[in-house]
């Protein structure tokens, strides 16, 4: 489902609903109603706004657009189709009004030979980062707003399901391989909070249009599921995506580089180590199968080098996440040839 409201297309969203305390629209990636079924800490991150966009074409020269940051400090990367037009941040519980309006350099340089990407560089583009966000209104007093047509963005739709890493921001790795490889992403990443329950995987399935999805699956659950249960939950969350999509290639993502792949000083291997080894290795028996649209992608062969990772030896630095983007961007583009 594709949001819109004032003329304005809310991409990776899936609901807009109210915030107590907060004026206008919030931006949930996970609607209410399904996120009362899910994890505590779910509950909050599928609130998230981050990966969302605004999208939208006028003809004002200036206008003006305001939100509203909820709980943390929410950072706007803001694009003129591909082309970055500036960045901007609100403080946690603040409205910001913001005054935009048309490059000098793009009204003046004929664009429509070289090679712009997907998306039509007239594009208003309004990316959210982390955080809860709220979308206030918009002010273009006798000029036009419209969203955008088909014509006019990426054509495949990618949904992006993980942890934090996943979650990342609005330069994490699911935004940089979307780049590279010209179609939308979904960032449906829950920060510490991926547990992949019945009810998101219904909502997968019913609620979101997507062509292709990634599932990061196993290091928020480590210690939290018995070997056991991660097969029991994971089986049933990837089997209904695959019963509901069978077209739909999906790929299962085993634990990327961290910590725990590496011997502690003192014990050497840790339980985490132990109990991610028994998560991969019953991913693996998930894409073995012999369902030819279920595909398995090992994680230490997207997040390579160490000095990829923060000193939480966990998650990715920038450097990391750009090399994440561009390795997982060249294992899924074979899958797309045929969509």
């Amino acid at each position: 489902m594709i949001h819109t409201h004032d003329s304005i297309e809310f991409h990776n969203v899936a609901a807009l609903e109210t915030r107590a305390g907060m004026p206008g629209l919030a931006l949930a990636r996970v609607p209410l109603a399904v996120r009362k079924h899910l994890n505590t800490g779910a509950r909050y991150t599928g609130a998230e706004s981050t990966g969302v966009e605004l999208r939208f074409m006028t003809d004002a020269p200036l206008f003006r657009i305001a939100f509203a940051a909820h709980d943390k400090e929410v950072n706007l990367e803001i694009y003129r189709g591909g082309f970055e037009y500036a960045s901007k941040s609100i403080a946690p519980g603040a409205v910001r009004m913001f005054d935009l309006g048309n490059s000098e350099q793009m009204n003046t340089f004929d664009l429509s030979d070289a090679d712009t990407g997907p998306f039509a560089p007239a594009l208003w583009r309004i990316l959210l980062s982390r955080g809860g966000a709220s979308y206030v209104g918009i002010d273009a007093p006798g000029f036009s707003i419209r969203p955008p047509d088909a014509t006019e963005k990426p054509r495949l739709r990618w949904l992006a399901y993980g942890s934090s890493i996943t979650h990342s921001w609005s330069r994490g790795y699911p935004h940089i391989a979307a780049r590279e490889l010209g179609v939308d992403v979904l960032n449906k990443g829950l920060a510490g909070s991926c547990q992949f329950e019945a009810e998101l995987a219904e909502h997968f399935v019913t609620a979101e249009t997507w062509d292709f999805a990634t599932l990061e699956l196993g290091v928020n659950v480590r210690g939290v599921f018995s070997a056991e249960t991660f097969r029991e939950r994971a089986t049933r969350f990837v089997d209904r995506l695959r019963e509901a999509r069978p077209e739909a290639p999906v790929a299962l993502i085993t634990h990327y580089l961290n910590r725990d792949h590496f011997p502690h000083r003192q014990s050497g291997q840790t339980e985490a180590g132990r109990i991610q080894e028994a998560y991969d290795d019953i991913l693996r028996e998930l894409a073995a199968r012999g369902d030819a649209n279920l595909h398995l992608f090992e994680g230490r062969e997207i997040l390579k080098d160490p000095q990829g990772l923060t000193c939480d030896l966990l998650h990715p630095g920038q450097y990391g996440h750009i090399q994440m983007g561009h390795n997982l961007a060249e294992k899924l583009s074979p899958l797309l040839t045929r969509l």
